[in-house]
């Protein structure tokens, strides 16, 4: 079985583009069943604030100094990510995978209900 560990272009691309395409792109998905897939993804110092990466597989994404701020993170997967001077306040990291990360800094009004820190 051969894994590919990297990320899909196309949903870098439209991510690159800023939140606004972003979040439409994600409304124009809803119900196909889309999972963005930016493992290993360079995103740092990117303006993320307000972003829907619900479900996002962001493993090993570099996060460094990037404004993640009120961002739905909602059952993402940001294990291994590097979120060093990351701002995650008013984010809704509900369910959503954070074990192997960089600490985080700001997670000041954060909803980390159900979140995994150190998932086993």
């Amino acid at each position: 079985m051969v894994f590919n560990f990297k990320s899909n272009e196309e949903h870098l691309a439209i991510l690159s583009q800023g939140v606004e395409v972003w979040n439409k792109w994600r409304y124009d998905n809803l119900g196909k069943g889309l999972v963005p897939v930016l493992w290993y993804a360079n995103l740092s110092g990117y303006n993320l604030s307000g972003a829907i990466l619900a479900s996002a597989k962001l493993n090993s994404a570099n996060l460094s100094n990037s404004d993640l701020s009120g961002a739905n993170l909602i059952d993402a997967n940001l294990s291994g990510a590097n979120l060093i001077d990351a701002n995650l306040s008013k984010a809704n990291l509900s369910y959503a995978d954070l074990s192997w990360g960089d600490p985080v800094t700001n997670l000041r009004g954060a909803n980390l209900s159900g979140a995994c820190l150190e998932c086993v």
